[in-house]
């Protein structure tokens, strides 16, 4: 891959990335799904907090003090800021995060001398996914004793009300996506109608949409790309796994208006720096979120707590989160069709030089 394949590849994840959560942020704070008369909170058992962070805080404290005392009569009336800190219930997820990032970087600049730390970590993960197999297999029936009690416990249906506007919202922001922002990118930079690829690419997204699974939908993508809309071979075979990992528009406008949500059913209102951390940290996490069916409120309960918002409430998510992973996993698969094709037209002069074959001396 050209240092130029590999610029743009990253300009589109993150641009893309950009605008869903930019959508997101637009279509929550406007339509408010979550505002409105609150949910009652009775039947919900306060839980000890597993762990906590020490968290500081910048506060403005009055100064009210007699002047020097040559003017003892002059009294300043100022303000100064202050450090605060105390401790908080739950991980600092944020700092984990941003850590994760940091430790990863050094790893890489370390070079050979870090094979065996990076061996260790893979084996690591390998052995994470295996638990989260295993609780894949029990899931279903997780999800139903859960949905139940929800079902059971509602009694003036006045979260059943905000669930259906939220899934409204979500997926209205999941269409305008898919159907105008990134076609707009790429008829911006393509000059070329980019519904054409929506229908070339059927069968990508209408099996993502159906197995909820962009990683399992890849072979079928691969397919599509390749056969019909003619994209270069080795660029299919090198971008489509980075786009199916990291490249989540879906996931994206789904976790930045589910976070909004919890903080309006709460009625927390958010001041700028925390509109800009919710959309912050939910671009980071997308970036890292399996491509796997059922993680969309796992990944909600990492954004809540690392912006300090009320993680329990996610649990209700999880009645909508099966329709919604379906289709929010068709707009990330669309989305990865609408990156290779984008690439492979930006660079077509640098991947046509590599298809020659090497003159032999």
């Amino acid at each position: 891959m050209t240092r130029k394949t590999a610029l743009f590849t990253g300009t589109y994840i993150g641009g893309t990335t950009v605008l869903a959560v930019i959508l997101g942020l637009f279509l929550v704070l406007t339509i408010k799904p979550g505002v409105g008369e609150h949910i009652s909170q009775e039947n919900i058992k306060e839980m000890p907090p597993f762990s906590i962070h020490y968290k500081t805080e910048i506060v403005k404290v009055k100064n009210d003090e007699v002047g020097p005392a040559l003017h003892p009569t002059v009294v300043l009336n100022d303000t100064d800021m202050k450090l605060v800190g105390s401790y908080v219930d739950g991980p600092n997820m944020l700092g984990l995060i941003l850590w994760s990032f940091t430790f990863g970087i050094l790893i890489n600049r370390a070079g050979q001398v870090a094979t065996s730390t990076v061996k260790a970590i893979q084996c690591i993960n390998d052995a994470i996914k295996i638990i989260f197999n295993w609780i894949l297999w029990y899931l279903p029936i997780g999800v139903l004793f859960l949905i139940v009690e929800n079902v059971l416990n509602v009694q003036d249906w006045v979260a059943v009300v905000k669930l259906a506007k939220l899934s409204a919202v979500i997926i209205l922001g999941l269409l305008i996506q898919s159907l105008v922002i990134l076609p707009m990118v790429y008829f911006t930079l393509v000059r070329q109608n980019p519904f054409v690829i929506l229908k070339s690419t059927s069968k990508a997204w209408m099996t993502g949409f159906i197995i909820a699974s962009s990683t399992a939908s890849l072979p079928i993508i691969l397919q599509c790309c390749e056969e019909k809309l003619t994209v270069n071979g080795k660029l299919c075979r090198l971008m489509l796994p980075i786009l199916t990992s990291i490249n989540m528009n879906g996931t994206a406008v789904y976790e930045v208006i589910a976070s909004v949500f919890i903080a309006q059913i709460n009625d927390i209102t958010l001041d700028a720096g925390q509109i800009i951390a919710v959309g912050l940290t939910s671009a980071i996490v997308t970036f890292g979120s399996a491509g796997i069916p059922a993680t969309g409120a796992v990944t909600t309960i990492l954004i809540l707590t690392a912006v300090g918002l009320p993680a329990r409430d996610a649990a209700m998510l999880v009645v909508v989160e099966w329709v919604l992973d379906h289709i929010r996993t068709g707009v990330n698969v669309v989305g990865d069709c609408y990156g290779v094709v984008l690439i492979n037209f930006l660079c077509h002069d640098e991947l046509k030089d590599l298809d020659k074959p090497l003159r032999l001396i």
